[in-house]
């Protein structure tokens, strides 16, 4: 392996961008049970949040034309607002059951990788007026 020239090392220290901030820095002096605390917080501030805008969407739909979403509606800001569609399939049981057969076969043969993916999720406390129910509060979003 070739040394770096002389002063290269330096050259690319001061050629790197300036650190941006810490765009959180209040939660820096935080010990783990506030953490725990602030994000417990933050996920229904986010599930009101969404709630929040399923019915502006509503009320959008209701506005807007088909066409016009389709091609875009201006929102302040520069933004643009379309509507998008995702189709996704309903299975009789007997075609569930061949396509998960087939997915533990490919599974078991090493024709299918695992992809994994690691997330938080809050569950509630089970309760005395509830002993028998968890509540999963924000999924995917903790």
């Amino acid at each position: 392996m070739t040394p770096l020239p002389r002063g290269a090392l330096n050259h690319l220290l001061q050629s790197l961008p300036p650190e941006r901030p810490d765009p959180f820095p209040h939660i820096t002096d935080l010990n783990p049970d506030q953490l725990l605390q602030r994000r417990v917080e933050i996920t229904g501030q986010l599930k009101t949040l969404e709630q929040e805008r399923h019915a502006i969407d509503a009320e959008l739909l209701e506005v807007f034309s088909e066409a016009e979403l389709r091609f875009g509606v201006r929102a302040p800001g520069g933004w643009v607002l379309r509507q998008r569609n995702r189709k996704s399939w309903d299975y009789d049981h007997e075609t569930r059951d061949a396509i998960r057969d087939l997915q533990q076969q490919a599974q078991r043969d090493g024709r299918a990788q695992p992809l994994v993916s690691t997330y938080l999720v809050a569950v509630q406390e089970v309760t005395q007026e509830n002993p028998n129910r968890q509540k999963r509060v924000g999924c995917n979003d903790m």
